[in-house]
């Protein structure tokens, strides 16, 4: 078992050979000055005589003191750590489930590293994250819950945040998000005849990016004199989705929307075991793209996101707080709509 000096951070192996690492008192003594005073003249920071600073880095440098990492970060209020947090999704879905995640892990880290800065995979669990000891310079957080407790643990720990889609339940601060809203819109627009009936269907808790691409639709069904009724299942099991596929079908909907890619190729499951057609019978969307959606019969048509551009807006916002750029800014990015047969394009 390892010792961990709590003020100076030293940590001892008594496997190790009997010489133990010089600790800040050490210096200290050896100098004969105040811990404090070892701390201020090695960081350059308080008042000190320049004979003093120069005599304690001499005595530092002859005893081989190096401070400990840890310490030196918790003294100085980060390590250049910066953490990665994304909120649960429907169906207990880990990062690999999840293509759109992936990107975003993947390019984040890039971008962080780039800055000679460490990325670090977080819980989504104020619990577990009351335990990490080693502070955080920044975090993103992709997805947030509405009145995500995760960002409030950073906002009282000041620990600064980005987040990928906005938390619903407080004022939005730094964020950036696909323009899910218009992305559905558009995608409604090219592939459903006016006054057909819609049937959105969500899954999971409700996040921004949900609430945008429900906005997009009501308002294109408003516009184009369509119905639409909104229908929601707790999880991707398959009777969860056969209940809400059912519902929609009874209310007499021409054309479904998929919250997300996992749920499309479920709701298209239930519609081949119906004995429909797709697109004869009913047309089926999605308002998130993956690339199984490519591969499926029908494959099914959708609007796709950029999560790496996301990744890479939201890393560099997080930096320009981290290094007190205030000229950061908020917003969306346009999404592509993807034609697909199973939500062909209409006529004119």
């Amino acid at each position: 078992m390892s010792r961990l000096d709590k003020e100076s951070g030293a940590c001892y192996f008594p496997f190790m050979s009997g010489k133990r690492r010089t600790t800040i008192r050490d210096v200290a003594a050896a100098a004969g000055v105040s811990v404090t005073t070892v701390s201020d003249a090695l960081s350059g920071k308080g008042r000190l005589p320049e004979p003093t600073r120069l005599k304690v880095k001499a005595v530092a440098e002859k005893l081989n003191y190096r401070p400990s990492a840890i310490a030196l970060g918790l003294r100085e209020g980060g390590l250049g750590m910066v953490g990665i947090c994304i909120a649960p999704a429907a169906g207990n879905a880990i990062l690999t489930d999840v293509g759109y995640w992936a990107a975003i892990v993947t390019h984040a880290s890039q971008a962080i590293l780039a800055e000679g800065l460490a990325p670090v995979l977080l819980p989504h669990s104020v619990d577990l994250l009351g335990k990490l000891k080693i502070p955080l310079d920044g975090a993103i957080v992709v997805d947030p819950l509405e009145n995500d407790p995760v960002l409030s643990f950073f906002e009282k720990r000041k620990v600064r945040y980005v987040t990928i889609g906005r938390d619903l339940g407080r004022k939005a601060l730094f964020w950036v998000d696909d323009d899910n809203e218009t992305g559905i819109s558009r995608l409604l627009e090219r592939t459903v005849a006016p006054g057909t009936p819609l049937a959105f269907i969500t899954v999971g808790p409700k996040k921004s990016y949900v609430a945008d691409a429900l906005n997009g639709a009501r308002q294109w069904a408003r516009d184009h004199r369509s119905p639409i009724d909104i229908h929601h299942c707790e999880g991707l099991e398959s009777r969860q989705v056969d209940a809400a596929v059912g519902r929609a079908l009874d209310g007499g909907a021409g054309a479904l929307i998929a919250q997300v890619d996992r749920l499309a190729l479920r709701i298209l499951a239930s519609l081949k075991e119906r004995k429909l057609r797709v697109p004869d019978d009913v047309r089926l969307l999605s308002a998130s793209d993956g690339p199984e959606l490519d591969q499926t019969s029908p494959p099914i048509s959708a609007v796709r996101q950029h999560p790496g551009v996301l990744a890479d807006l939201a890393a560099a916002a997080l930096l320009g707080l981290i290094r007190g750029k205030i000229e950061v800014k908020s917003g969306t990015i346009p999404m592509e709509t993807v034609v697909r047969p199973s939500a062909p394009e209409v006529s004119a």
